[in-house]
Parts: C-alpha cells; sequence; structure tokens
C-alpha cells in the first residue's frame, strides 16, 4: 500500500493543492486548466487563453526536434510563463505524470497525501473555531468521500479511508476494540502505535 501511485487522469481528493504534472509527450496535460508549471501557486500559466485554439500541451512541442516549439511559445505567452515552461525538461518517449508537488521524493504518495489532507483538516478547524460563523457546507472542510473519485486501485481507495477515519488496526485501536496486547510499537518500542505513530513519527519508519 506504501508503493507510490505514479499514473492517474485526476486527483480530487485535495483539489489540486498537492499536484503537479511532470511532462512526457505532453498529451495528456491540458495548457490552460491543469497545474504543469513548476512555480506559482496555482502552477498554471499566468498568460490569458484569449483566443488560442491550442489545448494539449503536446502542440507547443516541434515534433520534429522533440523539443519546445520556442517561437511558438513565445509568441503565445507572456515571458514569464514563456521562461518557465522553456526550462521544463520533456520526453517524447514517455507519457505525462502526476507528481507530488509536496514531497521531497515528487511522487504521490498515500503518506503525503494524507498528511496534506489533515494539515488543510486542522487549519480549517483553527479558522472555524475563531470564528462565530457556523455555516453548513462550508467550503474550508476536506470532503473526505473524493477519496472515492480517484482513479487508483481500489485497494488503495480502501486503504486511505480508512486511514483518515483512524480505523486501521493498528495496536492502539485494537485495544479500543477490546484485543488484549501491548500497545507499544514494536519497531522503537518507545511509543504507543497508533495512526499518527506509525506513519509520521516513529523513528524506524522515516529511515
Amino acid at each position: 500500500i506504501f508503493s507510490n501511485v505514479r499514473r492517474g487522469q485526476e486527483f480530487h481528493i485535495l483539489g489540486e493543492d498537492g499536484i503537479i504534472w511532470r511532462i512526457g509527450n505532453g498529451e495528456s496535460v491540458r495548457i490552460w486548466e491543469d497545474p504543469w508549471l513548476p512555480k506559482g501557486t496555482t502552477r498554471k500559466p499566468i498568460t490569458p487563453k484569449g483566443s488560442s485554439v491550442l489545448t494539449k500541451v503536446s502542440e507547443l512541442i516541434n515534433p520534429m526536434m522533440g523539443a519546445w516549439d520556442d517561437q511558438l511559445i513565445n509568441e503565445i505567452f507572456w515571458p514569464e510563463d514563456a521562461a518557465i515552461i522553456l526550462q521544463i525538461p520533456i520526453d517524447e518517449q514517455m507519457e505525462d505524470w502526476p507528481a507530488w508537488h509536496y514531497d521531497a521524493k515528487v511522487l504521490f504518495s498515500v503518506k503525503s497525501a494524507y498528511k496534506l489532507a489533515v494539515t488543510k483538516r486542522d487549519a480549517s478547524a483553527e479558522k472555524d473555531a475563531s470564528s462565530s460563523s457556523n455555516e453548513k457546507g462550508d467550503k474550508g472542510h476536506f470532503n473526505w468521500f473524493k477519496i472515492w473519485l480517484l482513479k487508483v486501485p481500489n485497494k488503495v481507495k480502501m486503504f486511505m479511508w480508512r486511514l483518515a477515519h483512524n480505523s486501521l488496526p493498528v495496536r492502539r485501536n485494537l485495544v479500543r476494540r477490546g484485543v488484549r496486547l501491548d500497545t507499544i510499537c514494536p519497531l522503537c518500542k518507545r511509543l504507543d502505535e497508533d495512526c499518527g505513530h506509525i506513519f509520521f513519527k516513529c523513528e524506524h519508519v522515516k529511515h
């Protein structure tokens, strides 16, 4: 389950907060809608689409040279975007893939997705605590049901759902269910084994 998820058309679980597309042949990435520029908060072009009829990143690549079409890019995009695009490495022999913007290892993983989701949830809780507003359906709340929209294997969805709801069979949870056993983590033998410990805090897991 800890293996990285490298492919997928959409990752709606966290909106686009953690995703950036890495360019291979450019055929799967939309120029104006998808996050693929390695700078800025949205990782999308700041240049207005205007009347441009181009839709896919592959249309910005010179098929004869296997490289960016410098002239086309400089004609379509503002200098800020053009400079970033021309620095992005491409490989027409590879498919595009969604990478994990918040993880040093780049690839999307259950651990990094969950960590970002928890951060967003906690930030939302703090915001709610400091506000007198109690509107239902506040957009700041994380919608865990979006897990099921992920185009990843069902076993990954189920794992993420159980991790998000603290229902994995870690020792602390088993004891709460009436199982008699020691709650100490068998790896570090120092702290109780709960989801937070086994996925983020245990020194043996980190290494």
